[in-house]
């Protein structure tokens, strides 16, 4: 019992042997037992934090009220508890109760694989309420001024999505961690093995894993390094943590993003601006793409990755993407343009102060990054480039010896 919950708060498993893992998941877990109590814990909770928050907007007479000071930081703890809590019990129904074990067991998931399915999944109910309050925004407030109306549930969620983002933070460098510690752990199991390595590569498999190589196929450059699952080569941490600092360091777009959206994405443009909320209501539904970006990572996770749902759900992801990411801005300004009565969408932009410029290139230049690398990711599934045969050498040259091609590659 103790070890279960050392799983369900992220701890490494690099000391224990495959044997033994699938010994502890044949145990079920029974209804009265201490860790499924503490599921539902979990999830009352989140759920209670929720209906708090709902329940101190309820008394709200007018939509166009400002949300106070005090109320903000209300939703805002509200918000930490709800994220919090929710992960909680995602991670702990995936890991202690009999329906998560046999769900690990029949897809093969390590500690890091729930560790991302749960980010995933709670950054996909965070998207669908924030696309409900954009929409909700956006028909209350368009109709009435496109450039001057408020609406205080996007204030509201301007305070209670702020959370989000920072604990989003902290959750990712969790499984980012939990990635290499996982690694490292099959990394030791194949060397026990007495599998050859090539560069910090094992080129077996443990329990039917892959556990060398990686999505890219880069090559470390020492002994000493491994390339992680972002596709980057990172130094091996001598005791199995990675420096959260350093973790922000190397993922700054994804960092700029988050800060940016949960500080002045959200609270600025929300409660200090206090109008202009049929704009950003338009910023809250961009998150409509979410929950497709999100569910694709799932099923790689539980690699489905040739099943009709990943394929169909790639597309529909890609779609919702474009639309609501890729020109939902330049459709924005076009509206501001007509709204301002402007020469053209040009002319409205140079006439909008550079720090508002500024904002609007930092929220948007990712997208266009982003969007780049699926439109490449499906050009792969669609456009798959022929590969040689495993056992292909490479022609010699200067009397070198040749190298497998798999070895080269870091594949196996």
């Amino acid at each position: 019992m103790q070890q279960r919950r050392q799983q369900a708060s992220g701890a490494c498993q690099e000391e224990r042997q495959p044997q033994d893992e699938s010994k502890e998941h044949s145990v079920k877990t029974t209804p009265q037992s201490p860790s499924r109590r503490g599921c539902y814990f979990s999830l009352a909770f989140s759920i209670g934090s929720m209906g708090l928050a709902c329940g101190s907007l309820w008394q709200i007479p007018n939509s166009s009220d400002r949300i106070s000071l005090q109320r903000g930081l209300v939703l805002t703890s509200l918000g930490f508890i709800y994220f919090v809590s929710l992960t909680d019990f995602c991670n702990k129904y995936l890991l202690e109760t009999s329906h998560g074990q046999r769900f690990r067991r029949k897809y093969r998931l390590m500690m890091s694989d729930v560790l991302e399915i749960t980010n995933k999944i709670v950054s996909a109910i965070q998207a669908s309420f924030s696309f409900l309050v954009g929409l909700i925004v956006c028909k209350s407030t368009c109709t009435k001024s496109f450039v001057y109306a408020s609406h205080f549930l996007m204030e509201a969620y301007g305070w209670f999505g702020t959370a989000y983002f920072m604990y989003d933070i902290w959750s990712m460098y969790k499984v980012h961690t939990q990635k290499l510690a996982d690694k490292l752990h099959l990394l030791r199991i194949t060397k026990g093995q007495g599998s050859p390595l090539s560069n910090g590569h094992a080129n077996g498999k443990v329990n039917g894993q892959s556990s060398g190589g990686n999505n890219n196929g880069s090559t470390p450059g020492t002994p000493h390094e491994i390339c992680d699952y972002d596709g980057a080569c990172v130094q091996i941490p001598k005791d199995g943590r990675w420096d959260f600092l350093k973790y922000v360091i190397t993922h700054p777009v994804m960092m700029i993003h988050h800060v940016f959206i949960g500080t002045f994405g959200l609270l600025v443009v929300t409660y200090i601006r206090g109008g202009g909320h049929c704009i950003y209501s338009y910023m809250f539904m961009m998150e409509f793409s979410t929950p497709f970006v999100s569910l694709r990572s799932i099923l790689s996770t539980m690699r489905l990755k040739d099943s009709r749902v990943y394929i169909a759900n790639g597309l529909l992801m890609l779609a919702t993407f474009f639309v609501c990411r890729v020109c939902m801005w330049p459709y924005v300004m076009w509206r501001y343009s007509l709204a301002i009565e402007a020469a053209s969408m040009w002319a409205a932009m140079c006439g909008l102060p550079r720090g508002c410029l500024v904002s609007i290139a930092i929220l948007f230049l990712p997208q266009l990054y982003w969007f780049y690398l699926m439109v490449l990711g499906a050009l792969k599934v669609f456009l798959p480039q022929k590969r040689r045969p495993p056992n292909a050498m490479l022609p010699a040259t200067s009397g070198a010896t040749p190298i497998p091609t798999a070895l080269k590659n870091g594949k196996n």
